[in-house]
């Protein structure tokens, strides 16, 4: 592990340690957090960002000034727990994505809890998908997702195979938070060794995210109780350290029951999504978003490679 990570992660157990003497507040929660990811996190100087609207949603395009192919997009989906992050808390996440794949990504606004629970980010979600099928054949759309922006890929997938829609290409998801049930074995686990997720935190979220008629296990919700089924390639990243960690572990071993395409890659000793720390230098993020750069890339070949 790099000198780097073990900063880092000390400097993250100390704010950690701050949060945890509070009272659980949600609308406090997001926005101290949100403040604190937009002020220590810089878009890499390597893209361009242009705002747009779609379909009433805010949307930013992040473009590589070295376009490697412009015939393709990535659909970015911020994480934060489902009840907080935001254009600005990820545009610097997406734009690292971008400079690694060459690929331009566009990242959005979706609407959040406590003021708008399930489903209304996934169907979010699927509406700007929609739109951007206008332009993009499925083909050449990629999905990325951290934390519970991966959990919401996950929650679109299984509604659009309800409506019959085609899918991405591929799917990456980082250190995704998936089981709302927030029962796997690592959330008490590494409630010490995760400088990041407070664990009696997570499961004070989940009231708001989900309403009746809904539950943690409803096959639309978590999918680890849906149907996995023609889903598309997913490359999954996870650390061993994160109370999250079953989480990606557990669906890796489902996906593979379903026979889809799914890389799992554990990095040992990382907290949850480490990737953010590219702009640090830190070796695990750097060869992590090679890793998703090169993962988009095979699902996406140039138009010519077909």
């Amino acid at each position: 592990m790099s000198l780097q990570n073990e900063i880092i992660k000390y400097v993250m157990k100390y704010r950690r340690k701050t949060i945890e003497k509070k009272e659980f507040d949600i609308i406090e929660i997001r926005n101290s957090m949100d403040e604190l990811f937009a002020k220590t996190f810089i878009t890499p100087w390597t893209v361009n960002v242009n705002p747009v609207i779609l379909k009433g949603i805010d949307a930013e395009i992040i473009t590589p000034k070295e376009l490697a192919k412009e015939d393709a997009i990535i659909l970015y989906v911020h994480g934060g727990g489902y009840f907080m992050g935001d254009i600005n808390t990820h545009r610097p996440l997406a734009g690292w994505i971008v400079h690694e794949s060459g690929i331009p990504a566009l990242i959005f606004n979706y609407r959040l809890a406590p003021e708008h629970p399930f489903p209304a980010g996934r169907d979010d979600l699927i509406k700007v998908y929609g739109q951007l099928r206008e332009e993009y054949p499925a083909r050449r759309i990629a999905m990325v997702g951290d934390s519970a922006g991966g959990g919401l890929i996950l929650q679109a997938l299984l509604k659009m195979k309800e409506l019959d829609m085609q899918m991405p290409t591929c799917c990456c998801l980082m250190s995704p938070f998936l089981d709302l049930t927030c029962s796997a074995k690592s959330v008490d686990e590494n409630a010490k060794t995760d400088p990041f997720i407070i664990p009696k935190f997570i499961r004070e979220i989940i009231p708001f995210y989900i309403k009746k008629p809904y539950t943690a296990k409803h096959p639309l919700v978590n999918p680890l109780y849906g149907d996995l089924s023609d889903f598309p390639p997913i490359l999954i990243h996870a650390g061993s350290i994160e109370v999250l960690v079953d989480d990606a572990r557990n669906f890796a071993k489902r996906a593979k029951a379903f026979n889809i395409e799914c890389e799992y890659k554990e990095y040992k000793g990382l907290p949850h999504v480490w990737h953010f720390n590219r702009q640090f230098f830190m070796p695990e993020a750097q060869q992590a978003l090679k890793e998703i750069g090169e993962f988009i890339n095979k699902n996406i070949p140039k138009k010519e490679e077909e």
